[in-house]
């Protein structure tokens, strides 16, 4: 009977060792695969490992020469070459901006000015494995195309890129004026200089430096698909119809974004104004008339150099500001001749443009995202404090803390009326252009709304509220946006409804087609009222 037992302690000893000679190694691997040297076409760099997604992580890595100086409001040029090894633990800094809840949750920061002219970097995640030619997802943050960054919890990609096997790329890129800015005085004669869509440059040159160097990460070049939220879409479209984008991707995304450019005058005239409003604050001239007249005396040299001398902050001061860090005037993607030879609605007309198959889709209360800042009680600062003090299981706020008494009753009907223009100028038309010229067109609308009470109702299926769902995101620390929505009563629902989108989407950006086994079917865009989008809520 001893004999027995001692037999039985051996072997159970034996599994146990082996059990942590095996995690051991397991742990020693993984940590080599995400910390060795990755070769790239300007030097190596070296990740980390984070073990709660189970990726390896590459953050903070230049894609761009740093638009310094002279390189102020010109085309991106590839990075410098690095000797020795980059190391990759942090996020690179944002792109100048004024402090919003759409880009930090630092609540004392909101309104103060952010960020970096050196901002041109992206971030890099991939599951633990060797595995090569995996699929590829390169993300574009919303924000108005004047504030945001890769940076925020609300777009980690670990967890969307361990699940569903995938590397996910996110980047971030010039914002406001230093991103979209079209003086005359600062033509060089090069196109790309002179197209004044610095911005949407800056992401082609992302998407250039993927194609050249994801393969390095396991990554396929050959399969690259870009999504964008918000403006992000906008520059989904933009990139769409551009002829300069045409071979780095091969499907898009837009999630409650429109195809929308400006005139190349109008943001001619938008750079004028500017450039008067910062004579005047330095005491050059008394009012516009007088800057207009001081301006037509000096040569294009004058203008160009005393525009480059100006510090990124002067420039931001000479703009008024509104919620969320929006810039009051400021124009972005307009048609240049070269990024946009005509805007993206004629291109998806006429068929001009990157066919791809194209996933697409709004929310049912788009604009109660900022509803609660433009008609409601709380300033940016107030509502971002609530945020980080709330409990969503034990929520204590009332409804009249939220919005006005006043405005309750057309509150839904403002809701409806924006919501239901989000998703005729952002899918409706485009989809109904496209389908002219292609079938591969897939469309969506998100309509949970299970916050707790009163959230629900002043916020609901908003704006932004879908990403979290593609993600796989639904952070509680003090740093997360939309930590109110996530109780414990609809995570089961949530969680379910996460993973079914989370899958889908991946479907789409590794075949062209959101379908798979398991799934209900998601048909492809139909012109017929009623049956031509999916819907995503709870059961």
């Amino acid at each position: 009977m001893r004999n027995q037992i001692g037999k039985i302690v051996k072997i159970k000893g034996w599994i146990l060792f082996s059990a942590l000679v095996f995690l051991l190694t397991s742990s020693i691997n993984s940590q080599e695969l995400c910390t060795k040297p990755v070769k790239t076409n300007y030097g190596l760099v070296k990740g980390t490992i984070e073990a709660e997604s189970k990726t390896c992580v590459w953050k903070g890595i230049p894609y761009a020469e740093p638009p310094l100086g002279e390189l102020r409001w010109k085309a991106p040029k590839p990075p410098s070459k690095w000797d020795g090894v980059k190391e990759t633990k942090e996020f690179g800094s944002p792109c100048f901006q004024y402090g919003g809840m759409m880009a930090i949750m630092d609540c004392e920061k909101i309104g103060d000015l952010i960020g970096s002219e050196d901002c041109l970097s992206l971030n890099i995640w991939r599951p633990i494995t060797n595995e090569q030619n995996l699929p590829v997802f390169f993300w574009i943050h919303g924000g108005g195309n004047f504030v945001g960054q890769s940076a925020m919890s609300l777009y980690y990609g670990g967890n969307f890129a361990f699940k569903n096997n995938m590397v996910f790329v996110s980047i971030n890129y010039r914002l406001g004026p230093m991103g979209w800015f079209n003086h005359p005085a600062l033509k060089t004669g090069d196109q790309l200089d002179d197209s004044g869509n610095y911005a949407v440059l800056d992401i082609i040159q992302a998407l250039r430096w993927v194609k050249e160097n994801i393969a390095y990460f396991g990554g396929d070049p050959n399969n690259v698909t870009i999504a964008g939220e918000s403006a992000g879409a906008g520059n989904v479209y933009t990139l769409v119809s551009s002829p300069l984008a045409k071979g780095l991707f091969q499907k898009a995304i837009a999630q409650s974004g429109a195809p929308q450019a400006g005139s190349k005058e109008k943001a001619e005239e938008h750079a004028q104004s500017i450039l008067y409003k910062l004579v005047i604050k330095d005491g050059l001239a008394k009012d516009e008339k007088e800057a207009e007249k001081l301006i037509t005396q000096k040569d294009n040299q004058w203008i160009a150099n005393y525009l480059r001398g100006k510090s990124a902050e002067e420039i931001y001061l000479a703009y008024e500001t509104g919620i969320f860090g929006r810039l009051k005037g400021f124009r972005g993607t307009f048609v240049d001749g070269v990024v946009l030879v005509e805007s993206p609605k004629q291109s998806l007309e006429k068929g001009n443009y990157n066919q791809v198959p194209f996933l697409v889709g709004s929310n049912q209360e788009e604009l109660k995202l900022f509803l609660p800042l433009l008609i409601g009680k709380l300033d940016e600062k107030g509502l971002c404090q609530l945020d980080k003090e709330v409990d969503p299981n034990n929520m204590k706020i009332k409804l009249t803390e939220y919005v006005s008494p006043l405005y309750l009753p057309i509150y839904s009907a403002l809701s409806y009326l924006g919501s239901k223009g989000f998703q005729k100028m952002g899918v409706d038309i485009p989809a109904d252009l496209m389908s002219n010229y292609q079938k591969e067109i897939y469309a969506y609308r998100f309509e949970w709304k299970q916050e707790p009470e009163p959230a629900d109702f002043v916020f609901g299926a908003a704006h932004a509220m879908e990403i979290p769902f593609v993600f796989g995101n639904f952070q509680m620390d003090k740093d997360s946006a939309l930590r109110f929505a996530w109780s414990e009563a609809n995570k089961p629902g949530r969680e379910e409804l996460s993973n079914r989108m989370s899958t889908y989407w991946a479907n789409f950006a590794k075949t062209g087609n959101p379908n798979g086994p398991g799934l209900p079917e998601w048909k492809a865009w139909s012109q017929e009222p009623g049956k031509n989008r999916m819907i995503f809520d709870v059961k």
